[in-house]
This record gives C-alpha cells, sequence and structure tokens, in this order.
C-alpha cells in the first residue's frame, strides 16, 4: 500500500478505469478513490473514464456525476492509470488501448487476477470496495459520507447484501465503520439493492418461468436472447439479478445464466452454493472470478457452453 500511496503521490494526472458494464463495486471502488486521491493529492487532477454508462440505480451517490464515458475523438493526458475491480486489462474494454503503454497500478480482489500491472494490489477478499477502504485508512484519509456510500455500494453489491461466503468479521467492521460516519443503510438498500427497472421485474419474471434444472448436476440454467432482452426493453444492467435468483432454487447448488449481447457474443454468468469451483469452469471459455462467482465472455452458442459447463461440474 505504501508504493501505491508514494505513486499516487507523485503524480499529476490521474486515470482511475474499472472493467466493461460496471457494477456497484467497480463503480463504489472507482468513485471512492477518485475522492480518497483528491484529499491525498490535492494538486492531482484525477478522473474516473469507463467505456459503459453507469446504472441508474447507482445515479443517487453524489460522486457519480465524476464518471466519465470514454470518447475516442478526445486526447487524454495522464501520468497514472488505476484499474479497479478488473481481473485482466482486457476487461476494462477501449480502456486498455488508451492505458496499455502507461504506468498502471492494478487493485482488484479477483483470485483470477494474473497481476498485469506495474503495481499490484490484490487481495482475495469481500470486495474491491474493501481493498479501497483499507488503503484510504492506511492513508489517513478522512472518509467522509460520499465516499462512505460509495464504498457501502459496492460492498452490498459483491456481497449480495452480506450473505455471501466472503463475508468477514472485517466486512461487517467497515460496514460498521462507514454508518458511524453517517452512511444510512437503509437507503443504500432502498436505492440501490431494491430498486429494479419493470424491464428487469419482466427478465426476472421470464428467467423464473423459463428455467431449466440438471438435476444430475443440480444446475440452475438460463439463456436470454438478445431479441427477448430488447423486446421488454431491457439493458444489461437490468439482468444482474438473474444468476443469484436462480440459484436460489432449493435443489441448486449451481446457477448459469447466459445472455445474448449480440449475434455471435454471449455473456455467462456462474454462482456456486458449495465447494464446486465456478472459477476453474468459467476459465474454461477465458474468464474467471472467484470460486463461488465467476464470468465469462464467448462466441459459442449457449447449447454448446451449456454441454461444456455439464460436462466439466
Amino acid at each position: 500500500m505504501q508504493k501505491i500511496k508514494e505513486k499516487i503521490l507523485e503524480s499529476k494526472k490521474i486515470i482511475i478505469t474499472a472493467h466493461v458494464n460496471p457494477d456497484g463495486d467497480a463503480i463504489g471502488a472507482g468513485l471512492a478513490l477518485l475522492g480518497g486521491i483528491e484529499k491525498l493529492n490535492k494538486d492531482c487532477n484525477v478522473r474516473f473514464i469507463l467505456q459503459d454508462k453507469i446504472p441508474d440505480r447507482v445515479r443517487f451517490l453524489k460522486l457519480s456525476d465524476r464518471v466519465e464515458l470514454y470518447d475516442s475523438e478526445k486526447e487524454y493526458d495522464f501520468d497514472l492509470a488505476i484499474c479497479v475491480d478488473s481481473a485482466t486489462i482486457e476487461r476494462t474494454g477501449v480502456m486498455k488501448d488508451l492505458i496499455k503503454d502507461s504506468y498502471i497500478i492494478n487493485i482488484d480482489h479477483h483470485i483470477s487476477n494474473p497481476e498485469y500491472a506495474n503495481l499490484n494490489y490484490v487481495l482475495n477478499i469481500s470486495s474491491t470496495s474493501e481493498i479501497i477502504y483499507r488503503f484510504l485508512k492506511f492513508c489517513n484519509i478522512d472518509i467522509d459520507v460520499n465516499i462512505g456510500e460509495a464504498l457501502y455500494v459496492g460492498l452490498v453489491n459483491d456481497t449480495g447484501n452480506f450473505q455471501h461466503d466472503n463475508v468477514t468479521v472485517k466486512t461487517f467492521e467497515m460496514a460498521g465503520d462507514l454508518v458511524n460516519i453517517g452512511v444510512n443503510n437503509s437507503k443504500i438498500i432502498k436505492e440501490f439493492w431494491n430498486r429494479q427497472s419493470l424491464a428487469a421485474m419482466k427478465l426476472l419474471g421470464q428467467a423464473m418461468y423459463e428455467m431449466e434444472f440438471y438435476p444430475e448436476k443440480e444446475l440452475a440454467y438460463f439463456f436470454l436472447s438478445n431479441e427477448n432482452m430488447l423486446k421488454v426493453g431491457g439493458r444489461k444492467e437490468d439482468t444482474e439479478n438473474i444468476v443469484e435468483k436462480l440459484i436460489s432454487y432449493e435443489k441448486a447448488d449451481i446457477s448459469l445464466f447466459l445472455r445474448e449481447d449480440k449475434p455471435g457474443m454471449i455473456k455467462g454468468s456462474m454462482r456456486s452454493k458449495t465447494d464446486k469451483d465456478v472459477n476453474v469452469v468459467a476459465a474454461l471459455f477465458g474468464g474467471g472470478g472467484h470460486k463461488k462467482a465467476a464470468g465469462f465472455s464467448s462466441e459459442l452458442p449457449p447449447e454448446e457452453i451449456l454441454k461444456i459447463v455439464i460436462e466439466n461440474l
């Protein structure tokens, strides 16, 4: 952490980025780090730039208006890039080409992370937001309510609202500290965790109705075509809860959700209730993540992906 602090202090222009289709942890970690850096190095210009738009349900965060969308027609001047919550540099999408030749710091919590940067801080803990929290504490940076809310969103996102096995005593201590500084737990749950669009509700209903179950592998499975997603006016962010709901089936130990993002491109998400390692399965498609939560992208048809998954469970 000391090396990261020193690198930030010697930098004048910093770009923070995160993975494509950013979730609550990517956004929360990035915004909290942005707010923290501005307190640590007041002479530094820091920006948070992403390939994709942020979900509507994080727009209540006061810092969310600091997120910028990458524009290929603009020139970006910076001397340090920081990737948060990105298991590989490829996960940053178009941002990869912008930052690949610069000095990069990689801050992440995915066990599949190959430590691709000049300086890496990768811990197998609940969320990247928890890592950022520890870093801010290490630097003695004052965590105000705006930074705290961003961190809390990241924590809630990647712990499944404190339901997953990645929750530890330190995770609860972090949550307690954030509440102590003024973060309102019920506000975060209402605005972020329990907020769903009409399209998300319709797609979730479709998933529950059309879910397939393979008892020999205790696998709950659903495939969503791009046509069916667009039919209800859905966006990628409207499908985030499907993989979690699939595994809530009492007889399922594994869930697999496949979403067709465009013809010939499938995004896969997996969850596990047991010791079955879905990170290993996701790696077969060039993906990864955690033992009990992983993802991947593939150009294979959904039927072939399902077959490979079943064969390797």
